[in-house]
């Protein structure tokens, strides 16, 4: 890589251009939003909110404290890395135990349905699809969630209030909080765009080992190439969630450095890729099926 940026500055400054398009044109618009919300739903106990609402279902269905409510439905919404962020937050305040946060970790790997919905433009000639997809991502890790849940609920937790009546502190931090986790992800982006692109320029790769190489490094370029491979939607679906299901790498190492400095297991994250992989083409092979016929 070192050699490529003395002896092939063109490719290198070409695919830095194209890795700073990607993020301006589809991560920041898709991630930032809901990663701003949601910081400022937290600071302004939002948290206990949802906890309130949702606490008999989390109880009932994933045998969790109310407190993991919060991480369940904010990363369904707001994508990854920021399932392992809530869990890492919370944890921090002391609100779920390593125990519930080992457990969380390992199913709330949900794609932002506006990043989905972004990124699979023109992929697709049935539309339907992808709608298709976002519920398979949903219901695999749902499945995950259910068929691992623990056998006792833990004790409740509340977290307690900010007492945030100064808008513009609030708004401040949630800022520089979003841009801090989104720099992260700007920079996993170029760094991987370069490697997969290198990889891609020395290697005689076919355009279809491309694509799975790329979506192994990572889901926006690999999802991306998807659009112009020679096969019918059913299988471009199955890449797509595919390349979801597992992250990537460059996913893997956000969630890996979100949690770095805490007794998270990270092997508890890649297990629930590996499953999702699985789950999730049935279910989406199932759906599609099923409702194929009821709309027919």
């Amino acid at each position: 890589m070192f050699l490529s940026l003395l002896f092939n500055s063109n490719i290198v400054t070409h695919e830095m251009r194209y890795s700073l398009e990607v993020f301006f044109k589809v991560l920041f618009p898709s991630i930032f939003p809901f990663f701003l919300i949601s910081n400022l739903l937290i600071e302004y106990d939002f948290v206990n909110v949802i906890n309130k609402i949702f606490d008999k279902f989390t109880k009932k269905i994933f045998h969790s404290s109310n407190s993991s409510s919060f991480v369940i439905i904010m990363s369904m919404v707001s994508g990854f890395p920021s399932g392992s962020k809530y869990i890492k937050t919370l944890c921090d305040k002391k609100l779920l135990s390593l125990d519930e946060a080992n457990y969380l970790i390992v199913f709330t790997h949900f794609a932002n349905p506006l990043f989905i919905l972004t990124i699979t433009n023109n992929i697709f000639m049935d539309k339907n699809i992808v709608i298709y997809l976002i519920l398979s991502m949903y219901l695999a890790n749902l499945i995950i969630g259910i068929f691992i849940r623990p056998k006792k609920i833990p004790i409740n937790k509340e977290l307690p209030s900010n007492n945030y009546y100064d808008f513009s502190k609030a708004l401040t931090y949630s800022i520089k909080d979003s841009y801090n986790l989104l720099l992260l992800i700007l920079g996993n982006t170029c760094f991987f765009f370069l490697v997969t692109r290198l990889i891609t320029e020395y290697l005689p790769l076919d355009i279809y080992m491309q694509t799975i190489i790329n979506g192994v490094f990572d889901i926006t370029k690999g999802i991306s190439n998807i659009r112009y491979l020679n096969i019918s939607d059913i299988s471009k679906a199955i890449l797509v969630l595919s390349f979801i299901s597992f992250g990537g790498l460059n996913i893997n190492l956000q969630v890996k450095s979100i949690i770095a400095d805490t007794k998270i297991k990270y092997s508890n994250f890649f297990l629930g890729r590996i499953c999702q992989l699985a789950i999730s083409s049935s279910v989406f092979l199932f759906l599609k099926t099923s409702l194929d016929i009821l709309l027919h």
